[in-house]
Protein backbone atom coordinates (compact mmCIF):
# COMPACT_ATOMS: atom_id res chain seq x y z
CA UNK A 1 0.00 0.00 0.00
CA UNK A 2 3.05 2.28 0.65
CA UNK A 3 4.42 1.52 -2.64
CA UNK A 4 0.58 2.56 -4.01
CA UNK A 5 0.21 5.91 -2.48
CA UNK A 6 4.27 6.70 -3.76
CA UNK A 7 3.02 5.85 -6.78
CA UNK A 8 0.08 8.11 -7.04
CA UNK A 9 2.24 11.57 -5.56
CA UNK A 10 4.43 11.00 -7.80
CA UNK A 11 1.79 11.13 -10.52
CA UNK A 12 0.29 14.25 -8.98
CA UNK A 13 3.90 15.82 -9.50
CA UNK A 14 4.10 15.15 -12.94
CA UNK A 15 1.16 16.01 -13.41
CA UNK A 16 1.22 19.24 -11.48
CA UNK A 17 5.01 20.05 -13.70
CA UNK A 18 2.85 19.48 -16.88
CA UNK A 19 0.47 22.03 -15.49
CA UNK A 20 2.70 24.43 -14.57
CA UNK A 21 4.94 24.46 -17.83
CA UNK A 22 1.30 24.91 -19.65
CA UNK A 23 0.58 27.77 -18.08
CA UNK A 24 4.07 29.38 -18.09
CA UNK A 25 4.02 28.89 -21.99
CA UNK A 26 0.50 30.43 -22.11
CA UNK A 27 1.39 33.15 -20.26
CA UNK A 28 4.68 33.44 -22.13
CA UNK A 29 2.54 33.37 -25.44
CA UNK A 30 0.09 36.24 -23.93
CA UNK A 31 2.68 38.68 -23.31
CA UNK A 32 4.56 38.21 -26.25
CA UNK A 33 1.22 39.13 -27.93
CA UNK A 34 0.91 42.17 -25.74
CA UNK A 35 3.84 43.57 -26.58
CA UNK A 36 3.37 42.84 -30.11
CA UNK A 37 0.04 45.08 -30.01
CA UNK A 38 2.10 47.97 -28.02
CA UNK A 39 4.68 47.65 -30.29
CA UNK A 40 6.23 51.68 -31.08
CA UNK A 41 5.95 53.17 -34.78
CA UNK A 42 7.53 55.91 -36.04
CA UNK A 43 6.56 59.13 -34.79
CA UNK A 44 8.07 61.05 -38.19
CA UNK A 45 6.06 58.30 -39.97
CA UNK A 46 3.41 60.80 -41.17
CA UNK A 47 5.70 63.76 -42.06
CA UNK A 48 5.85 64.96 -46.02
CA UNK A 49 9.37 64.45 -46.85
CA UNK A 50 8.62 67.36 -49.32
CA UNK A 51 8.13 70.13 -47.06
CA UNK A 52 6.71 73.72 -47.37
CA UNK A 53 8.65 76.47 -46.76
CA UNK A 54 6.11 78.81 -46.85
CA UNK A 55 4.74 76.58 -43.81
CA UNK A 56 7.98 76.97 -41.67
CA UNK A 57 6.92 79.05 -38.28
CA UNK A 58 8.13 79.63 -34.50
CA UNK A 59 8.57 75.92 -33.21
CA UNK A 60 9.71 74.33 -35.91
CA UNK A 61 12.67 72.32 -36.31
CA UNK A 62 14.98 73.28 -39.01
CA UNK A 63 18.07 71.13 -39.83
CA UNK A 64 20.79 72.88 -41.80
CA UNK A 65 24.40 70.76 -42.52
CA UNK A 66 23.66 68.14 -39.99
CA UNK A 67 22.84 70.29 -36.64
CA UNK A 68 19.12 71.33 -35.64
CA UNK A 69 18.06 75.21 -35.31
CA UNK A 70 14.64 75.73 -33.29
CA UNK A 71 12.55 78.41 -35.21
CA UNK A 72 12.75 81.14 -32.38
CA UNK A 73 11.01 84.21 -34.02
CA UNK A 74 9.11 85.07 -37.62
CA UNK A 75 9.31 88.37 -39.22
CA UNK A 76 6.64 88.73 -41.94
CA UNK A 77 7.81 91.74 -44.45
CA UNK A 78 5.00 93.07 -46.66
CA UNK A 79 5.98 95.91 -49.61
CA UNK A 80 2.97 96.65 -51.41
CA UNK A 81 1.32 93.30 -51.73
CA UNK A 82 4.88 91.28 -51.70
CA UNK A 83 4.84 89.32 -48.83
CA UNK A 84 8.62 87.62 -47.41
CA UNK A 85 9.01 85.87 -44.05
CA UNK A 86 12.42 86.29 -41.88
CA UNK A 87 12.73 83.09 -39.40
CA UNK A 88 15.31 83.38 -36.33
CA UNK A 89 17.16 79.96 -36.07
CA UNK A 90 19.03 79.10 -33.13
CA UNK A 91 21.32 75.58 -32.50
CA UNK A 92 24.49 75.01 -31.37
CA UNK A 93 26.47 76.92 -33.89
CA UNK A 94 24.65 80.07 -33.34
CA UNK A 95 21.83 82.09 -34.43
CA UNK A 96 21.08 83.17 -37.86
CA UNK A 97 18.05 83.79 -40.01
CA UNK A 98 16.52 82.22 -42.62
CA UNK A 99 14.41 84.10 -45.71
CA UNK A 100 11.90 82.53 -47.40
CA UNK A 101 9.65 84.27 -50.09
CA UNK A 102 7.63 83.40 -53.27
CA UNK A 103 8.73 84.81 -56.19
CA UNK A 104 5.74 84.49 -58.62
CA UNK A 105 5.58 80.80 -57.71
CA UNK A 106 9.43 80.05 -57.50
CA UNK A 107 10.65 79.43 -53.91
CA UNK A 108 13.60 81.53 -52.75
CA UNK A 109 15.69 80.81 -49.96
CA UNK A 110 18.57 82.33 -48.31
CA UNK A 111 20.66 82.07 -45.01
CA UNK A 112 22.19 84.76 -43.56
CA UNK A 113 24.87 85.69 -40.93
CA UNK A 114 24.77 88.92 -38.36
CA UNK A 115 28.01 90.56 -38.89
CA UNK A 116 28.95 93.27 -36.06
CA UNK A 117 31.01 96.36 -36.06
CA UNK A 118 31.43 96.47 -39.94
CA UNK A 119 30.36 100.13 -39.86
CA UNK A 120 29.22 99.79 -42.79
CA UNK A 121 25.69 101.51 -44.61
CA UNK A 122 24.15 101.37 -47.74
CA UNK A 123 24.97 103.67 -50.79
CA UNK A 124 27.44 102.78 -53.82
CA UNK A 125 29.85 100.29 -54.09
CA UNK A 126 30.53 98.13 -50.71
CA UNK A 127 34.01 96.06 -49.96
CA UNK A 128 33.58 93.71 -46.74
CA UNK A 129 36.08 91.27 -46.91
CA UNK A 130 37.87 92.05 -49.57
CA UNK A 131 34.98 91.50 -51.88
CA UNK A 132 32.41 94.35 -54.25
CA UNK A 133 29.05 94.11 -53.49
CA UNK A 134 26.27 96.24 -55.55
CA UNK A 135 22.91 97.49 -55.03
CA UNK A 136 20.41 95.00 -56.53
CA UNK A 137 17.16 96.32 -54.66
CA UNK A 138 16.14 98.85 -52.08
CA UNK A 139 13.10 99.96 -50.14
CA UNK A 140 10.47 99.53 -47.29
CA UNK A 141 8.10 97.23 -46.04
CA UNK A 142 5.48 96.80 -43.19
CA UNK A 143 6.67 93.99 -40.70
CA UNK A 144 4.97 91.91 -38.06
CA UNK A 145 6.68 89.87 -35.51
CA UNK A 146 6.13 86.82 -33.49
CA UNK A 147 8.14 84.78 -31.20
CA UNK A 148 12.00 85.87 -30.20
CA UNK A 149 13.28 88.17 -33.10
CA UNK A 150 14.74 91.38 -31.46
CA UNK A 151 12.29 93.77 -33.26
CA UNK A 152 9.42 95.69 -32.54
CA UNK A 153 5.95 93.39 -32.56
CA UNK A 154 5.36 95.73 -35.80
CA UNK A 155 6.56 98.84 -37.67
CA UNK A 156 8.47 99.72 -40.37
CA UNK A 157 11.83 98.22 -41.83
CA UNK A 158 13.93 99.73 -44.64
CA UNK A 159 16.48 97.64 -46.54
CA UNK A 160 18.94 97.40 -49.84
CA UNK A 161 20.42 94.10 -51.03
CA UNK A 162 23.42 93.63 -51.95
CA UNK A 163 25.20 91.17 -54.15
CA UNK A 164 28.62 90.35 -55.93
CA UNK A 165 29.23 90.68 -59.66
CA UNK A 166 29.47 87.01 -59.57
CA UNK A 167 25.76 86.93 -57.57
CA UNK A 168 27.71 84.17 -55.30
CA UNK A 169 27.51 87.10 -52.58
CA UNK A 170 24.86 88.72 -50.71
CA UNK A 171 24.74 91.39 -48.55
CA UNK A 172 21.64 92.74 -46.74
CA UNK A 173 20.99 96.34 -45.14
CA UNK A 174 18.28 96.34 -42.49
CA UNK A 175 16.88 99.10 -40.39
CA UNK A 176 13.81 98.72 -37.98
CA UNK A 177 13.94 102.21 -37.05
CA UNK A 178 15.15 105.08 -38.79
CA UNK A 179 16.85 106.56 -35.76
CA UNK A 180 18.56 103.14 -35.56
CA UNK A 181 21.53 102.16 -37.03
CA UNK A 182 22.14 99.37 -40.29
CA UNK A 183 22.06 96.11 -39.58
CA UNK A 184 24.16 94.31 -41.98
CA UNK A 185 23.90 90.46 -42.92
CA UNK A 186 25.99 88.32 -45.59
CA UNK A 187 24.12 84.92 -46.39
CA UNK A 188 24.29 82.32 -49.17
CA UNK A 189 21.15 80.65 -51.34
CA UNK A 190 19.42 77.18 -50.35
CA UNK A 191 17.90 74.51 -51.84
CA UNK A 192 15.02 72.70 -50.57
CA UNK A 193 16.98 69.89 -50.18
CA UNK A 194 19.43 71.18 -48.15
CA UNK A 195 16.80 71.61 -45.44
CA UNK A 196 14.89 69.01 -43.23
CA UNK A 197 11.73 70.78 -41.74
CA UNK A 198 9.56 69.61 -38.75
CA UNK A 199 6.67 71.51 -38.03
CA UNK A 200 5.88 71.68 -34.28
CA UNK A 201 2.80 69.89 -33.03
CA UNK A 202 2.89 67.70 -36.68
CA UNK A 203 2.54 68.43 -39.89
CA UNK A 204 0.92 71.59 -41.78
CA UNK A 205 -0.96 71.45 -44.98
Amino acid sequence: MGESVTSVLIVLLMLLAVVAVVVAAVAFTRRGEATQGAARTDPLADYPEVYDPLAIGVGDIVTYAGVDHVVRGTITMNEEGFVWREHLLDGKTGKRWLTVEDDEGDIEMALWMRREGTGLQPGGDVVLDDRVYREVESGAAQFTAEGTTGTAPSGTVDYADYRTADETGMLSFERWARTQSWEVSTGREVLRGELVVIHAGGPRT
